[in-house]
C-alpha cells in the first residue's frame, strides 16, 4: 500500500488535518493517510494536553472515515518523538508499503532542523502543502501548491470551536479543555488573574456543596470573556440578543454576552454554565452553580480585600452566603449609581 503520514501533536486535531488527509488520498493517489499523534515533540515549548486526551479527541473525529487511521507508534518510542526514529521503526514493521511523509510549509521551511533528514529523506518521500506555491523546490519532493484551510490548533485552544468536527467538540467541553488559553486570549493579565483566582475559589465552594467542579471551573474561567468590549460593540450584541436590557448599564452587560458567545461560539448548551455567566454580576442565576460564580467573583482572593468572614459563611451555607454577598453587592451598586 501506499500510505500517508501525517504526524504532529494534535492539539487538538482539527477540520484543517482531515481536509489536508482528504486532498492527499486524492491528490497523491494514497490507499490510506494514517494519523500519527506525537508523545512530546522537541520542536514545541509549551505543555501539550494529555496524550491520551488527544487520543479520544483523534479516535472520534477520524471514526468516520474509512481511509483514515490512527498510529499510536510513537507512544512506546522514546521521547522526544524524532520522526526519523518513527520511520526507521515502520519500515521495520511494513517493509512491503510505501509511505509518503506529509508536511506544510513551515515544516518545510524548517526541515533542516530535523533529526537525520538526509536519512529520512531517503526512506520516505516529502509530500508538502503549500499555502502559495514553493519558490524553490528541491528534487524528490511531491508538492500540493495552492491548499488552503483557516483552520489552526492555536486558534482552536483559543475558542475556535467552529474548526473542529461535532464529537471533537463535544470532548473538550464536557473535559474543560482550554479553558485557560481561551481566558488568556480574551482578557487582559489582569482580568485572566482575576479568572484564575475566582474560579479556584468556585471550585472550592462546589465541592464544599455537591455542586460539579468541572462546571463551577469552567464558568468561572470564562465568565468575564466579553468583560473587554467597548460600549459600542457591547450595545451591537444586545440590541441582538438581549433587547431586554439594553437600558440596564452597559458596564452589566458583558454577562449576558458572555453567556450568549459561550453558546454561539463555543456551542456550549449546558444550561447550568451559560445562566451562571449570564448573571455572574447582578445575582439573578437561581442554581447552586449560579450562586457560586456569583459569590466567588465579588469575593475573589485576587481583589486584595480580607474575605475571610464572607468565605466562612459561604462554605458553611450556600444560601446564607449568597444573600449575604449580594446584600453588600447591591450596597456597592448603589454607591457606584449603577442600574441593575
Amino acid at each position: 500500500m501506499k500510505i500517508g503520514l501525517l504526524g504532529g501533536t494534535f492539539d487538538p486535531i482539527h477540520n484543517g488535518h482531515l481536509a489536508i488527509a482528504k486532498t492527499a488520498l486524492k491528490r497523491l493517489r494514497l490507499d490510506q493517510v494514517w494519523f500519527i499523534p506525537s508523545l512530546k515533540t522537541p520542536l514545541k515549548d509549551r505543555e501539550l494536553t494529555p496524550f491520551e486526551l488527544r487520543v479520544i479527541m483523534m479516535e472520534k473525529a477520524l471514526r468516520p472515515y474509512r481511509k483514515m487511521k490512527l498510529c499510536l507508534i510513537e507512544k512506546d518510542l522514546p521521547t522526544p518523538s524524532y520522526t526519523i526514529t518513527t520511520v526507521k521503526t515502520l519500515k521495520k514493521q511494513y517493509p512491503d508499503d510505501d509511505f509518503v511523509w506529509i508536511i506544510g510549509d513551515d515544516q518545510y521551511a524548517n526541515l533542516d532542523q530535523w533529526k537525520a533528514v538526509d536519512e529520512l529523506r531517503r526512506l520516505v518521500q516529502f509530500a508538502v502543502f503549500s499555502r502559495q506555491g514553493i519558490a524553490v523546490k528541491q528534487p524528490g519532493f511531491l508538492y500540493v501548491e495552492n491548499f488552503s484551510h483557516p483552520a489552526s490548533s492555536t486558534a482552536v485552544r483559543q475558542g475556535a470551536f467552529k474548526d473542529v468536527p461535532k464529537a471533537v467538540r463535544q470532548v473538550m467541553l464536557e473535559t474543560g479543555l482550554y479553558v485557560e488559553e481561551i481566558a488568556k486570549a480574551y482578557c487582559h493579565p489582569r482580568r485572566y488573574q482575576h479568572c484564575v483566582t475566582m474560579s479556584a475559589l468556585a471550585v472550592e465552594l462546589a465541592k464544599a456543596h455537591g455542586v460539579n467542579p468541572r462546571k463551577a471551573y469552567v464558568a468561572g474561567m470564562l465568565h468575564d470573556l466579553a468583560k473587554g468590549l467597548d460600549e459600542e460593540t457591547a450595545r451591537g450584541w444586545i440590541e441582538v440578543y438581549w433587547p431586554q436590557a439594553r437600558d440596564q448599564a452597559w458596564k452589566i452587560w458583558h454577562q449576558y454576552i458572555g453567556a450568549t458567545w459561550l453558546k454561539t461560539r463555543l456551542y456550549l448548551y449546558d444550561q447550568e454554565i451559560l445562566e451562571a455567566v449570564a448573571w455572574h454580576t447582578t445575582g439573578e442565576g437561581k442554581s447552586d452553580l449560579a450562586k457560586i460564580i456569583y459569590i466567588a467573583d465579588k469575593i475573589d482572593p485576587g481583589r486584595g480585600y480580607d474575605i475571610t468572614r464572607q468565605k466562612a459563611v459561604c462554605l458553611q451555607d450556600l444560601d446564607q452566603g449568597f444573600r449575604l454577598i449580594q446584600q453588600e453587592q447591591k450596597a456597592y451598586l448603589r454607591k457606584e449609581g449603577l442600574n441593575v
